[in-house]
């Protein structure tokens, strides 16, 4: 058009040229009408010269992502071509603002995403999520929903921003408050964006508004879904609405159609994310609806991955509560032997940390017999290699304080996911108290055979025995017997007196006294024991070399009777000694090591050594010393160790031998330091040999 209008203008200004050519000369007019039109010319090079460096400024405020634009350039303003580009680049640049704003939010996004997603804290992705809302996007007013299945409620945390403050509260709402948009989202997992609330309210929870006093024109709910529903809720035999419970036909079904659907675990719906534009300069439009739905995506995956954490973890620690509160112990061990799970009674036997196993080898633990010969490596191998488990074998348990527990274990192969050999379970549980019952069991039938004989005997016995004592002293009175026969009358009164003791022995075993206990110092007890075994000992030259700390702490016992214990050891030893030796005796509170004694747990013993450098014991009789009427020292009527040994046990003590033929013998006493409360029983010990 301004083209147009210069033609006009120039053929006016060329027509005045003509008409006033005859008074003015020709050389006149002529080169007033080449200026008039370089005039013009040069103007119209000069105004596109202008608009071509406004365009680049712009232009270049676009590259530079400048977000103003200059004022217009003068004379222009009737420019149809220049208008539409100023306003191209008006928009161009509006949309780099916004483009520039969703980036920010897309970058935000992408990390609030990787604190969400990596997020196993419930509170922690409610607080990165409205961390995210909030700063990142510049929602005023946002609510979290959850479903509690288990109270079959949903808990709203809401998150309000004002200008001086954030409030956050909690509200919880049923099934029944549940409406309008909010239902229908709920119930088809669609978004929905809400542009007019006076025809579609915000629901309410339990009568009170969700965001109270708020300014918003326009919302958007986005539900929570699980990201895959597999059979639907309603298609399952369990529903309430396919067995015609309630609700509309199974084909038209769909989830929440009754408050039964808020606690069925197969409920798709997770919760929900609802924000408003209320104190925001801007309704809310589809690209709002956009980043929620993306939002929304995020933390459905992270409460679904969140729950089935919580499922699993429930199970693992349903599955540690079992192992870890079982009576019997359990060792897991790998191919190679290494134990890589105890429970906590495998811990408590073996004395093991309650950190569980640090690279032990199972061969460590668990030997065959007192000598400590490894458990059969070659059995429990084959075994982890595919053979055949190994069911009720008995072994010991050694602790790391050396103290060794009985037990009686099964050992299974543990096979992994593709079938193939993992390692081994062994099941074991401890026997001590079945060994000690064993022990008590043979020394009653020992007592009740003696007993039986005892009854059948003694009248029998003892009345003849009257009356051949009461003979033989009146015979002993005839003063017309030489030397001779008042040496034989002598030897048969003194064999009188020893089946009379014989008699008295058999019903002290048989029926034991009432132990009177008492706090004693053992060094007290063994000086005691120590003065009648030198009378004992006679004409022998007899070193008794004791051992004993003044620290050791007072014992619990009754004194008499240990005393008799320690008379019949030091006599034994004594005896065992041709003319001169040495019997040492020590003492020291027992820490473990010997496998045929069990040290009650948090109950010490004391063990006393009696050693001796005799003709030592056979390995045959080692096995029958602790019999009624075995005996092979000549005179022995074979109830000393029987009387000792029964003494102990009362004790509930354990005694013990270690001999080898032409090399000494040595006997440990193991007591108690205190005993047991009235009613109960204490684990120490095995049976004898």
């Amino acid at each position: 058009m301004k083209r147009v209008h210069g033609s006009i203008l120039i053929a006016l200004v060329y027509t005045l040229l003509l008409a006033v050519s005859p008074a003015v000369p020709m050389w006149v007019t002529i080169p007033a009408g080449g200026i008039v039109t370089a005039f013009y010319v040069a103007q119209r090079l000069r105004n596109r010269q202008r608009r071509l460096v406004h365009i680049q400024r712009q232009l270049s405020n676009l590259r530079s992502e400048g977000l103003y634009l200059e004022g217009q350039v003068q004379g222009t303003e009737e420019d149809v071509f220049y208008r539409m580009i100023l306003t191209l680049l008006t928009d161009l640049e509006r949309s780099l603002f916004k483009l520039v704003e969703k980036n920010i939010q897309l970058l935000s996004l992408k990390e609030i995403g990787r604190s969400i997603i990596s997020s196993l804290d419930e509170k922690k992705l409610i607080d990165s999520v409205f961390d995210y809302l909030v700063h990142g996007v510049g929602y005023k007013e946002i609510a979290f929903v959850i479903l509690r299945k288990k109270k079959a409620r949903f808990q709203a945390i809401v998150s309000i921003e004002r200008s001086t403050r954030i409030i956050r509260r909690v509200l919880g709402f049923g099934f029944e408050d549940l409406g309008g948009a909010v239902y229908n989202a709920f119930i088809s997992g669609k978004p929905f964006l809400i542009k007019d609330i006076r025809m579609h309210p915000l629901m309410e929870a339990d009568g009170e508004a969700i965001f109270p006093g708020s300014t918003m024109s326009s919302y958007i709910i986005v539900p929570l879904m699980k990201s895959a529903e597999g059979k639907r809720c309603w298609e399952t035999e369990d529903c309430l609405l396919s067995r015609g419970e309630g609700g509309p036909e199974v084909k038209e079904a769909r989830h929440l159609r009754a408050r039964e659907c808020l606690s069925c675990p197969g409920m798709p719906l997770l919760g929900a994310l609802v924000v408003t534009d209320g104190y925001r300069a801007t309704p809310l439009t589809n690209i709002d609806q956009v980043t929620m739905e993306t939002v929304g995506s995020l933390v459905s995956s992270t409460i679904e991955n969140w729950q089935l954490y919580q499922e699993l973890r429930k199970e693992e620690l349903f599955r540690d509560k079992i192992l870890e509160e079982m009576i019997h112990g359990i060792f897991v061990v790998d191919l190679e032997g290494r134990i890589t799970l105890a429970n906590r009674k495998a811990r408590e036997m073996s004395r093991m940390p309650d950190d569980g196993p640090d690279r032990v080898r199972i061969e460590d633990l668990l030997v065959t017999d007192s000598i400590e010969k490894e458990i059969d490596r070659e059995n429990l191998y084959r075994m982890l290699a595919g053979g055949t488990p190994i069911i009720m074998q008995e072994a010991y348990l050694k602790g790391r304080d050396g103290i060794h527990l009985p037990i009686r274990m099964n050992i299974s192969p543990l096979s992994g996911e593709d079938g193939g050999m993992q390692g081994a379970i062994i099941l074991f549980e401890d026997i001590s108290q079945i060994k000690r019952l064993e022990e008590e069991i043979r020394h009653l039938d020992r007592l009740a055979v003696l007993g039986r004989f005892t009854s059948a005997v003694a009248h029998e016995i003892r009345n003849p025995l009257t009356g051949i004592a009461a003979g033989i002293q009146y015979l002993d009175r005839d003063e017309r017997l030489d030397a001779g026969q008042k040496e034989n009358l002598s030897f048969i009164m003194n064999e009188v007196d020893r089946l009379n003791r014989i008699i008295t022995d058999l019903f002290k075993v048989a029926k034991p006294h009432q132990l009177l206990y008492q706090w004693v110092k053992l060094g007290d007890l063994v000086s005691r024991a120590r003065k009648s075994a030198i009378e004992v000992a006679g004409d022998k030259e007899i070193d008794f070399r004791i051992d004993i700390d003044d620290t050791l702490p007072e014992i619990e016992v009754d004194s008499d009777r240990i005393v008799q214990v320690l008379i019949n050891l030091f006599k034994n030893a004594a005896e065992a000694v041709d003319g001169a030796g040495i019997v040492r005796v020590s003492a020291e509170v027992y820490r473990g090591g010997d496998t045929d004694v069990v040290v009650e747990k948090e109950r010490e013993m004391i063990r006393v050594t009696i050693a001796d450098d005799g003709r030592g014991i056979k390995a045959d009789d080692r096995e029958k010393i602790f019999e009624p009427f075995f005996s092979r020292r000549r005179g022995g009527t074979g109830l000393g160790l029987f009387v000792t040994h029964s003494i102990v046990q009362h004790h509930q003590g354990r005694i013990t031998v270690e001999s080898e033929e032409g090399e000494g013998t040595t006997m440990r006493l193991y007591l108690p330091i205190s005993q047991p409360p009235k009613g109960e029983t204490v684990e120490a010990g095995h049976p004898a040999g």
